[in-house]
């Protein structure tokens, strides 16, 4: 059996005024099953648009002794 969870958390930035100038979404998935495990974690910096102006990815591989 395989299991996938996936969190994803937004923080968004503002100005003195408080009106958004720019968000950071960090979305991260975790599959887990007999073999080991699967990280996905992407990082997206958007402007007051919307548009992505940054990305990062990271995925990393776990894998367990049966």
């Amino acid at each position: 059996m395989i299991e996938v969870v996936e969190e994803v958390e937004v923080d968004v930035l503002v100005d003195d005024d408080g009106n958004p100038v720019g968000a950071v979404v960090d979305d991260v998935i975790v599959a887990s099953g007999p073999g080991g495990v699967v990280i996905d974690e992407t990082i997206d910096v958007l402007d007051a648009d919307g548009n992505i102006v940054a990305e990062s990815e990271t995925i990393e591989v776990i894998e367990t002794d049966n």
